[in-house]
């Protein structure tokens, strides 16, 4: 890796922080976009270079592109109140950054991380994450961009699948939304951050708008299924995963050995009550969005979310290093 300069977005979130000491190690430097936080702050000891700024609003970006070779935008929101919360950071954000990058005499090269849930956008936040794949194909004949939309991503720091998951584990029964198979392709922290890194510099980026991959135009008002249809596959769109196709129960049984437990039994819920208990934990919540919400359980009642990472393989030469296991293990390293 030469000495490039790279635009990180959510710098301060967990694939932000490993991806920003990656850049570090490996010799890079790294600009983040980020709010006033502890977590900004220990970025300036690493030597990032911080510009405080929000992509909601645009301030700070235009003096964070400064400079920058590469652009990789992690910043999400993962969680809202409502729709409204979704788009405003995951399409509005994303046209942002976009638009500023296409002002430019020379664009540097964007990478979106995106997520799997763009592809069926069966919840709030796919759709909104498959609207913003649509702002950035709308702008890709002026900016070169590549999408990339990893799986579950799991490692050290990671604040979703292990919390709820090691607590159940250690007491030795695992409760499993909905009946049938619920199949899920994950990938390691650092295995992501090397494919985006990757990303930044090989492979093809999208085509423009008007040959025929590009999806409708998306509807103005937020809703699960809008950002149009197309297949979801062609130049510049990386499905990550580390090309295995997990059983929750394949999920629950590795971090079980990892965290030196005996595998759990793993009892199955209706959905229909998985949809009543989040429903019932958004109300005393109190106006906060709990980690179990209507939009997540939306999600947790498909039951295919897995992708062949092939293209990836092929064209950024993605070969992921870390099993379930060993990434489990190094994640508890961590956890309390």
């Amino acid at each position: 890796m030469t000495a490039a300069r790279y635009l990180v977005t959510g710098a301060t979130g967990f694939i932000g922080g490993r991806l920003t000491r990656m850049i570090l190690a490996r010799g890079g430097a790294v600009t983040a976009l980020a709010r006033p936080s502890a977590r900004a702050r220990a970025l300036l000891e690493l030597g990032v270079q911080v510009v405080t700024g929000d992509l909601t609003t645009g301030r700070g970006l235009t003096e964070a592109l400064r400079g920058a070779d590469r652009v990789i935008h992690l910043a999400a929101a993962l969680r809202a109140r409502g729709p409204a919360g979704f788009w405003a950071v995951n399409r509005d954000g994303v046209a942002r950054l976009v638009r500023a990058l296409a002002a430019q005499r020379r664009p540097a090269r964007l990478v979106l991380c995106s997520s799997l849930a763009a592809g069926p956008a069966i919840s709030l936040y796919g759709a909104s994450k498959r609207a913003g794949e649509q702002v950035a194909r709308e702008y890709a004949g002026q900016v070169p961009v590549v999408i990339v939309r990893p799986g579950i991503v799991y490692g050290p720091g990671e604040e979703a699948l292990l919390p709820a998951l090691l607590p159940m584990i250690r007491l030795g029964v695992v409760v499993k939304a909905g009946y049938g198979p619920r199949r899920y392709g994950l990938v390691y922290v650092d295995d992501l951050c090397t494919a985006l890194l990757a990303a930044t510099e090989r492979g093809p980026v999208l085509e423009p708008a008007g040959r025929g991959s590009v999806l409708r135009p998306a509807a103005r008002g937020p809703g699960p299924r809008s950002g149009g249809t197309r297949s979801d596959t062609g130049p510049g769109l990386y499905p990550i995963s580390d090309g295995n196709a997990y059983d929750f129960s394949d999920i629950c049984r590795a971090l079980a050995r990892a965290a030196g437990c005996r595998d759990p039994l793993v009892l199955p819920v209706p959905m229909p009550a998985v949809h009543a208990v989040a429903a019932l934990a958004e109300l005393a919540a109190r106006g906060a969005v709990p980690a179990l919400n209507r939009d997540k359980a939306r999600e947790m009642g498909h039951a295919d979310w897995t992708c062949v990472p092939d293209a990836a393989v092929r064209e950024l030469g993605f070969a992921p290093a870390t099993t379930l296991t060993q990434g489990f293990e190094a994640a508890l390293r961590t956890a309390p």
